[in-house]
């Protein structure tokens, strides 16, 4: 009917010219201008043409720099997708050098890439009762006996000489040489040749002497803030009350586990800090060494703090054969004092019951990130495990009659120290699943994945004051 306006009308120009958004089929088929009125256009109605207009717009008229939107749009996108492309090919390369590693197993090495086509339902179907080869890959480990002759010793995979292997390898395939490059600077051992050099002194008689005050000073608080925090072996009030009593008269503390302790904490502080002094640092290996020397056959918890103590130092200075002397006596003395069993179980004041727990997951840790740079099984397992956690109380607020109230909502160190203990059971089962103690295993993907999910969930469970932000 004319009169009637357009549904959708676009405005052309700057003249404000106007022409509809929709022509009919038959202005459209004709190519004839059609004024859009409704029901009927006036070029149907002037002909008495049924007027029909069959796909109708849905939208509104594009605006002004759509379709330089799109473009730019499309170019995003395509930036994007060259960017996963980049990335598939490293995660690709990633897969084909592991695959080149582990080329001596007897069973081919089957690892999922993002590229390969997805399984189709058919296939699905037939294969639910068979394990999907994908799901796991065969793993041999490089039988690696460092040394010469009677005297080489065995490094397993997590020992971090497969890394290095898979560097050189990497390297080599770059057209570099891998001569100009020394990796065994990156290896403990080295390091303990390094520092045994600058602390070889004649063998004289220990001189049972206290560093200056100034000294010590400064060792103490390096280690209480550094070490304590994430080991909590030793009872801080306890040991500051022993430590005064030595700088005031060195002669009045006669205990050789005493002195062990003193000497220890004074070495592995001086080894953390940048400013150490060889004349220093040999007289404390010299002092606590004796002092271990003398009370090694001694069953009681202050041998066990002096062990574990000793395990730290080694780890700093690279000195893998004592820590595995030291680790294996550790062990054994804690399983001789029960500290893996349920500390319920026996009637104990609350600052002794939690004194050995807190010993234990410092054993426990030390042991797991121990077996990783040895490369080499734990040595307690995690079946044998009973003891349950320390309570989250700083040493001041434990007594034997129980723990003293403190401030609501305030941080406590040994927080540091739970969230260690925590990612240490993780580590052992990584040891466990991952690094067997066995010459060649199945490796599944899903327990990969299991693993990874249980680090995420422990990395989100932390206090706020333990995450690192960036």
């Amino acid at each position: 009917m004319p009169g009637i306006l357009p549904m959708k009308v676009i405005k052309v120009g700057v003249n404000a010219q106007t022409r509809i958004a929709q022509a009919c089929d038959r202005c459209r088929s004709k190519k004839i201008r059609c004024d859009g009125v409704r029901p009927c256009c006036s070029q149907c109605s002037n002909v008495g043409f049924e007027c029909k207009t069959s796909d109708k717009l849905s939208r509104r008229a594009f605006p002004r720099g759509y379709t330089e939107s799109l473009e730019e749009r499309v170019r995003s996108l395509e930036s994007e997708v060259r960017e996963l492309k980049d990335l598939l090919d490293e995660k690709d390369e990633k897969i084909d050098m592991l695959s080149r590693i582990h080329s001596q197993s007897s069973y081919p090495i089957q690892l999922p890439s993002p590229r390969r086509p997805s399984v189709t339902p058919q296939d699905s179907a037939t294969s639910k009762d068979e394990p999907d080869p994908d799901e796991t890959f065969k793993v041999q480990q490089s039988p690696y006996l460092l040394g010469e002759g009677t005297d080489s010793y065995f490094a397993g995979t997590s020992s971090g000489r497969t890394f290095i292997e898979a560097f050189k390898i990497k390297v080599a395939e770059s057209g570099r040489s891998k001569s100009d490059i020394n990796t065994e600077l990156l290896l403990a051992s080295s390091l303990r040749r390094r520092l045994s050099d600058a602390l070889s002194t004649p063998a004289t008689p220990v001189v049972w002497k206290a560093p200056p005050r100034m000294v010590s000073d400064q060792l103490i608080n390096i280690f209480f803030q550094e070490w304590a925090p994430m080991f909590p072996v030793l009872h801080k009030p306890t040991f500051l009350t022993l430590y005064e009593k030595y700088v005031a008269d060195p002669d009045s503390v006669a205990d050789k586990a005493e002195i062990a302790q003193l000497n220890l904490v004074f070495g592995v502080a001086a080894l953390s800090s940048g400013t150490r002094a060889s004349e220093d640092l040999s007289s404390f290996e010299s002092q606590w060494k004796s002092a271990l020397d003398t009370i090694i056959n001694e069953n009681c918890m202050a041998t066990l703090q002096a062990l574990i103590l000793a395990q730290l130092y080694a780890i700093q200075l690279g000195d893998l054969t004592r820590l595995l002397t030291y680790k294996g006596l550790a062990t054994s003395l804690s399983a001789r004092l029960g500290l893996h069993q349920s500390q319920k179980r026996f009637a104990l004041g609350t600052l002794t019951c939690e004194t050995r727990k807190k010993v234990f997951w410092s054993l426990y840790t030390v042991d797991c990130f121990t077996s990783v740079i040895l490369g080499l099984p734990k040595h307690i397992k995690n079946d044998d495990v009973h003891c349950e956690y320390p309570v989250d109380a700083d040493d001041e607020y434990v007594t034997e009659r129980g723990f003293q109230p403190t401030l609501p909502g305030e941080s406590t160190r040994v927080s540091s120290a739970l969230a260690l203990f925590k990612a240490a059971r993780i580590l052992s089962k990584v040891l466990e699943e991952v690094f067997p103690a066995k010459a060649s295993y199945d490796l599944s993907l899903k327990k990969l994945s299991e693993l990874s999910d249980e680090l995420d969930s422990w990395q989100s469970s932390l206090a706020p004051h333990l995450r690192l932000q960036f």
